[in-house]
């Protein structure tokens, strides 16, 4: 009996989505895209643009999916400077500079439900909430590290005066860069989330704000304290989620009768 109703039910949505106004839209937009769990990446910004498709039920709730092509992007780029003593009390002052990016490329299908509040007969708002599906398709990232040591006899040098005194000094650097999704190193592929939003709608045209978080880790070994984890001194890694919040455009226009 359950089963039957159950059936009873979906065949009553098909039936009532099938003969709606199935809703075509293209839309395109901008926004901040970070990471969660560290203390160094800061969040840039990223673009997507995509086609979706709206399936209403009644005047107020209704279906959302489509394709979208969206790129997140965060990174790092500070230096830090340390001043201490070696084994043999000799004034060290280390100076380490880390410039980091990370670029993904996906292609996401989200599947919302949506009900739309209107203000008159010509527009309104439509509230949307669902889940979403992401894949990794693409993108470049890099890591370059310079690392300045400067040594003084002299234990009692001040600071300022370090690099106008005789000391000994040293240079490394490196740089590495990478596909943003590879079986070695890379960030995993599948990213699954959820994803809010709010729409202000006049006639055809519409425009709004979305947010995402993601529920799986992008990587469950990166580092939580990027400088520290370079020097070798704390090697803790985290599982961070994508989060992103956007603004966007779009135009829309319907199937059927």
């Amino acid at each position: 009996m359950k089963r039957l109703t159950v059936l009873a039910l979906l065949l009553s949505i098909t039936a009532c989505i099938c003969h709606s106004q199935v809703k075509i839209s293209v839309q395109g937009g901008t926004g901040l895209t970070g990471i969660t769990k560290n203390e160094n990446y800061k969040a840039n910004f990223g673009y997507r643009f995509g086609v979706g498709v709206e399936f209403p039920i009644d005047q107020t709730w209704s279906i959302q999916t489509g394709l979208q092509f969206l790129n997140r992007s965060y990174s790092f780029d500070e230096g830090v400077m340390a001043l201490g003593s070696n084994e043999e009390g000799e004034q060290t002052l280390i100076a380490l500079y880390i410039d980091s990016k990370m670029n993904a490329i996906y292609l996401q299908v989200p599947i919302k439900v949506a009900a739309y509040l209107p203000l008159n007969d010509k527009c309104g708002l439509q509230f949307s909430a669902g889940p979403y599906i992401a894949y990794g398709v693409g993108g470049e990232s890099y890591l370059k590290w310079l690392l300045v040591t400067q040594v003084h006899p002299d234990p009692n040098v001040d600071i300022s005066d370090l690099n106008d005194s005789p000391n000994r000094s040293s240079v490394r650097k490196g740089e590495q860069s990478h596909k943003t999704f590879t079986k070695d190193g890379g960030l995993k592929r599948l990213d699954i989330g959820l994803g809010l939003g709010v729409d202000f709608k006049y006639k055809r045209f519409f425009a709004g704000i979305g947010a995402e978080y993601g529920f799986l880790p992008i990587d469950k070994e990166f580092p939580k304290e990027l400088f520290r984890y370079t020097l070798q001194e704390d090697q803790t890694l985290v599982s961070p989620r994508n989060i992103g919040i956007e603004l966007h455009v779009g135009f829309c226009f319907s199937l059927g009768k």
